[in-house]
């Protein structure tokens, strides 16, 4: 795209729009039909996307959204047609899909080439059956037969140009328009307010002349004077402008024709709109206004502005680097021994201000689950109709706030767990389910919830579960047992279904049997630093839990000291931390070292030997012990001493050690301390593996 803002501004609104509709439509078809509601808004978002692809010259898109209003216009007029909601919803969603696709392509700077033929052949079809010209469930006509947009049937009065209007003496609305502060381009806002006028209207003049021209200060300071020559009605006139994006409030009133008003203390109409008079293009006092007030009131003032995620990236950065910084002015070495009473105070208010700034800012790259949630809700429908089953999707804590980058990260995965459920865990039939005791539709339940600086998120089907036998067999098949089949956990057993190539399907389908897909959503989910677990009741169905970081970016951790090396551990791994006893250190026959904690024995690893550092603590009661969690599995860490609490902005090892020496096991990253010095952060979930 550039950096063409007028082009930023379209794609970002139509992927606002096109989302909109999908949920619209879903909930509409779940609820076995559109309300009153429903209808206005369906009306409201093709009409906005008519508009706004026509001023960009996108016609695939306009023709195709200006087909779709007609037919929600003729719903919306006649109150005694009956259509066939599952059909529209059918023409409306595979369009949704047809927008989607062209905004991706104009997003990554490809051309807008898509074919709409077949579906506005479907949607014209649709609006016969409607009509009465064609019967229902007849054969939409062939893609090449499909009639021009300009010519759909019966067009409502609404959409259809009039002729021109003589303005000496036609009638003609006024109309002024003022915007939200902050929207940006209001001028090309205003040009859309004129292009959706012109369904209804032979000629529009405006004040400013020229809209494409850069006058977007005077129509903040004024507001945009628009006169519509039209035999249209005022209501018609207003409903169109109070539909379009960003509309803070409008007066409008016919200003002649036999339906003129003439409200009291109106100013003058205008005798041709190229030249105004003053009265009316300077904004008047509210009092004096027939209609909305020339100054809208505050309530309705935006308070949301659209940043580019690059900038927050940056900006994520930059506070990463000044936790550094600040670190290493408190902690420099030169400052050691000196009495700074002054800079002790001082430092401590910079640092409880560091602390709230990067709240900040993490806070303001943090959004609702519930967009990417709601996404699985037509990942539903559609894998439903091809499976031929039913299904509903359950949304619970769709608030909870992550991380942009981690929900950008989350959409694939997720995806492909839906339909796996939907595929491998709900049974094939009502008959099926019905004789296990179920309800003939399945239910998957999408969940959200926060545990400390984490975010769980899980995916339950009430279908069959996971099938033991079957997958022991397929992994022994496939060589991947290494003891007998009785030493496996549970647990484990489901874990070989996130093997590469891993598949109990005999056939491969559209959606599944290639084993291609649990492996991937697996790397995926631990590229962001998080970790996937399976668990499943036979008869009774499965949860994918995904355990996934807040945010990336900085690390409350614990600073440890084995030997002359520092290492950090994260705080949330860590469980407890005391001077182990003598009495409570057990060693098994082959020499491994345990640890007696709550009645439960647990490895002990002692982290010189791990990493071949020289440990100063030569016994267990002269260093300490940390005791670290991960997905349930506990270790004891076991090092000289606990230095501070820290917070770290992580940082991947460099690339010219890892080439040379491969991943470090135990370590997952490092950070720059105040010092100037480089501690390792540890790894816990692949040591307590």
């Amino acid at each position: 795209m550039g950096n063409d803002p007028m082009l930023e501004m379209y794609v970002f609104e139509s992927v606002q729009l096109t989302e909109q509709l999908e949920e619209i439509l879903i909930e509409g078809e779940h609820l076995g039909g559109f309300n009153e509601e429903h209808i206005n808004e369906i009306f409201r978002i093709m009409h906005t996307l008519k508009g706004s692809a026509a001023m960009m010259e996108y016609t695939a898109i306009s023709t195709l959204a200006h087909s779709l209003e007609d037919m929600f216009f003729y719903i919306r007029e006649h109150h005694d047609a009956t259509p066939d909601w599952s059909a529209i919803a059918d023409i409306c969603l595979d369009s949704v899909d047809f927008f989607k696709g062209e905004v991706a392509k104009i997003q990554n700077g490809m051309t807008s080439d898509g074919d709409n033929s077949e579906l506005l052949g479907r949607s014209h079809a649709y609006l016969d059956v409607l009509t009465g010209k064609a019967p229902a469930g007849g054969e939409p006509p062939p893609a090449e037969a499909a009639p021009e947009p300009a010519a759909s049937p019966e067009p409502p009065a609404a959409s259809e140009p009039p002729a021109e209007i003589d303005p000496a003496g036609g009638p003609a609305i006024s109309i002024r328009v003022f915007f939200q502060e902050d929207c940006k381009m209001e001028n090309i806002r205003a040009y859309q307010i004129v292009n959706s006028l012109s369904g209804v209207s032979g000629r529009i003049e405006s004040v400013p002349a020229d809209l494409l021209e850069d006058c977007s200060d005077e129509i903040i300071a004024n507001g945009v004077l628009l006169t519509v020559y039209t035999d249209s009605s005022l209501e018609d006139v207003r409903d169109i402008v109070s539909e379009s994006l960003f509309v803070k409030g409008f007066e409008a009133r016919a200003i002649s024709g036999a339906g003129a008003e003439t409200p009291a203390a109106a100013p003058e109409p205008a005798e041709a709109a190229s030249a105004p008079p003053p009265e009316v293009k300077a904004a008047a006092p509210a009092a004096a206004r027939p209609a909305m007030p020339a100054a809208p009131p505050p309530e309705v003032k935006a308070s949301v502005i659209n940043v580019n995620v690059e900038k927050l990236d940056r900006l994520m950065d930059l506070m990463g680097e000044i936790v550094i910084s600040v670190a290493m002015v408190i902690g420099s070495p030169d400052l050691e021994g000196l009495q700074l009473d002054s800079f002790e105070k001082s430092s401590s208010q910079l640092l409880k201000n560091t602390n709230e700034l990067q709240n900040v800012i993490m806070s303001v790259r943090m959004i609702p689950i519930s967009s990417t949630f709601h996404k699985m809700t037509r990942i539903v429908r559609d894998t439903a109709k091809k499976l031929g089953k039913e299904a509903e999707l359950v949304i619970l804590g769709e608030e909870t706030e992550v991380d942009k980058n981690i929900i950008d990260s989350l959409g694939d995965p997720l995806m492909h767990i839906v339909r796996n459920s939907m595929d491998h865990g709900l049974e094939d039939t009502k008959d099926d389910r019905i004789a296990a005791g179920k309800p003939p539709a399945g239910r998957i339940t999408l969940e959200a919830r926060n545990s400390g600086s984490d975010v769980i998120i899980s995916c339950t089907d009430d279908g069959r579960g996971l099938n033991r036998e079957k997958i022991l067999a397929k992994a022994k098949k496939n060589g991947l047992l290494t003891r007998p089949e009785s030493e496996y956990s549970d647990r484990e057993i489901n874990n070989f279904i996130m093997l590469p190539g891993f598949s109990t399907n005999e056939q491969v389908t559209e959606l599944s049997g290639r084993g291609v897909g649990m492996d991937v959503v697996k790397k995926n989910i631990e590229k962001i630093g998080g970790t996937i677990q399976l668990e499943s009741e036979p008869g009774q169905g499965m949860t994918v839990s995904i355990r996934i970081p807040l945010t990336l970016a900085i690390l409350q951790s614990i600073e440890i000291e084995v030997g002359e090396s520092l290492y950090l551990i994260p705080t949330l791994n860590i469980r407890e931390s005391f001077k182990p006893k003598l009495a409570d250190i057990i060693t098994d026959p082959e020499g491994n070292e345990m640890i007696l904690f709550r009645g439960e024995c647990y490895p002990i690893i002692r982290l010189g030997r791990l990493f071949g550092v020289p440990c100063n603590a030569q016994t267990f009661e002269e260093g300490i012990m940390i005791m670290v969690e991960d997905e349930g599995r506990m270790a004891g860490l076991f090092a000289d001493v606990m230095v501070s609490e820290q917070q770290a902005v992580v940082k991947p090892i460099p690339s010219f050690i890892t080439e040379r020496i491969g991943q470090i096991r135990g370590i997952s990253g490092c950070t720059i301390m105040g010092n100037g010095n480089i501690d390792l952060i540890i790894d816990v979930k692949s040591l307590t593996q």
